[in-house]
């Protein structure tokens, strides 16, 4: 009877044990709604991996931003942090290391040949994920550090992410076939968001309304912006639903052009086709400005 008693207990101990190899919970954290987007993506459904986003999807790109109380609770809770890098987010560092000593930080664009400016967030340009060919090499770095940190999931990983890499692929396709159609191929933008973008399609930015975040420009900055526009034949002013459009409105109309919005996708919907979504409308409005006579 003692033995039959023992065996029952062996038993239930067993059946409620964890099992061998069985993966620990992993917790991962992103800076702001891209990173959000392409790692649930990579994600996807596997069990046991939770993601948050520390800004919330009406915040915006995390230019300045100071980290709170609540954001280094976030940290201090996470295995790995998933950030686009290039100083685009300033608090990298320090900051997060002092929330949490044991947490990885994923910096994505490590993998994009950058754009160095004059001005903006310092010498490289940080605005990476605004082009899909930048965002697959993006996503590949998301893979890597997800599969490093849980490799029991590495093939599901590797799933998804090759799933998402093709639409991604498709989608810059779409535009380098376009841009073979555009007519003009000079830009204002309203800043400096969509440089990557123009590398990829071979356009050229001439101007920016807001040479650095939140510094309107100048009546003098304006009256040369308006001369650039006529003189390199820009055929419209395209501003950001993240910024009021006044500024912009009332260059186009100083110009003599219409004004066009791209989404450089740093705010809305964190659903999983959310950036392509956001990147075919930009894709329309290129072809409906750039296409024209």
């Amino acid at each position: 009877m003692q033995r039959l008693a023992s065996g029952f207990f062996i038993a239930f101990m067993l059946a409620f044990a964890p099992s061998v190899g069985a993966a620990a919970p992993l917790r991962v954290l992103t800076s702001f709604l891209p990173m959000e987007i392409f790692t649930r993506n990579v994600v996807g459904d596997t069990a046991g991996v939770t993601v948050e986003s520390m800004l919330p999807a009406s915040m915006g790109c995390p230019h300045d931003y100071a980290l709170t109380p609540g954001d280094m609770k976030k940290i201090a809770s996470a295995d790995l942090f998933v950030a686009n890098g290039f100083g685009m987010e300033e608090f990298l560092g320090e900051p997060v290391r002092r929330a949490n000593p044991r947490i990885r930080i994923v910096e994505t664009a490590r993998a994009v040949l950058p754009i160095h400016g004059e001005h903006g967030h310092g010498e490289v340009n940080p605005h990476t994920w605004v082009s899909p060919r930048n965002a697959i090499l993006q996503v590949r770095e998301i893979e890597k550090a997800l599969s490093a940190a849980r490799p029991v999931s590495a093939g599901a990983f590797r799933r998804n992410a090759d799933a998402y890499v093709s639409r991604l692929s498709a989608l810059a396709a779409d535009f380098e076939t376009a841009a073979k159609t555009f007519r003009r191929r000079n830009i204002v933008t309203f800043h400096n968001v969509f440089d990557y973008l123009a590398r990829d399609l071979g356009l050229t930015v001439v101007g920016e309304i807001e040479t650095a975040p939140g510094q309107e420009p100048s009546a003098g900055e304006i009256r040369n912006l308006t001369r650039t526009i006529r003189e390199r034949k820009v055929p419209a002013v395209f501003s950001e639903p993240q910024y009021s459009p006044k500024i912009a409105e009332a260059l186009a109309r100083e110009a003599g052009v219409p004004v066009r919005v791209l989404d450089p996708v740093a705010t809305g919907s964190p659903a999983l086709t959310a950036y392509e979504t956001a990147m075919r409308r930009n894709l329309s409005t290129l072809k409906e400005a750039l296409s024209a006579r």
